[in-house]
């Protein structure tokens, strides 16, 4: 009998404006690159962890001259930030969806560093885009083209995450969310964990990161972001 072994980790992101009104929701599932998967079974196996602290930190696009013509599946940058194992990613090309709105689609093929094609055609014509896409296997928290590391919030550091307790294979922070109170303007799209409370820095574990499975999402001074994850692990 072979037993497989998921690990599985589970966003849910609720922006509430400033006059206390909710104003969206994002639900959305979380890749771990292969330094979380060591972290896992360092923790577990080897040398243990008494008091693990994770952080939360938010998703931002990667690139900003993105271009695709209506109706056409191909997607290139300057900036050449594809390889070819980006392939079966899931990709949010912001404005580039029918009548501006985001296309959210998947990378469908690798031509070149500079341009890859998409399973969805884009809607709009677009020439200096954003976009990001999923956390390849590689990516660390010193190195992860796909997506950036945003700040728009004043918390002194990225949210703690508090887990409470462990039961049926799974942990939550619902009795003590992640938030963030934001602070200028910008567009998120999704959020990752670190082991490092330091807003910005980049030499900490990166545990996993999530895209959101829809559009970007605008954030404004004065909302506040109340991230939820669920950690689960199973035989499946």
């Amino acid at each position: 009998m072979k037993l497989v072994m998921e690990i599985s980790q589970k966003y849910r992101v609720e922006c509430v404006g400033k006059n206390g009104k909710l104003k969206w929701v994002e639900e959305f599932e979380n890749r771990v690159p292969t330094v979380g998967l060591n972290k896992y079974l360092d923790a577990t196996l080897k040398t243990g962890l008494a008091a693990p602290a994770w952080y939360v930190g938010l998703i931002g696009s990667s690139i900003a001259d993105a271009a695709i013509t209506a109706a056409a599946v191909a997607l290139t940058s300057a900036s050449n930030p594809w390889v070819a194992a980006d392939v079966g990613s899931d990709i949010i090309v912001r404005g580039a969806g029918a009548g501006g709105a985001d296309l959210v689609t998947t990378i469908a093929t690798y031509v070149s560093a500079g341009s890859v094609t998409t399973t969805a055609s884009a809607g709009t014509t677009v020439t200096a885009a954003e976009c990001a896409w999923e956390c390849r296997a590689a990516d660390t928290m010193a190195s992860h083209t796909p997506w950036t590391d945003v700040v728009p919030y004043s918390n002194a550091t990225r949210p703690a995450f508090t887990p409470g307790t462990i039961s049926a294979g799974s942990v939550d922070n619902s009795a003590s969310v992640a938030a963030f109170t934001i602070n200028a303007t910008d567009n998120i799209f999704g959020c990752f964990m670190c082991d490092s409370a330091t807003k910005s820095e980049t030499a900490s574990l990166l545990l996993g990161q999530g895209t959101f499975t829809g559009a970007s999402r605008s954030v404004l001074s004065g909302d506040t972001l109340n991230v939820t994850i669920t950690c689960t692990m199973a035989a499946v």
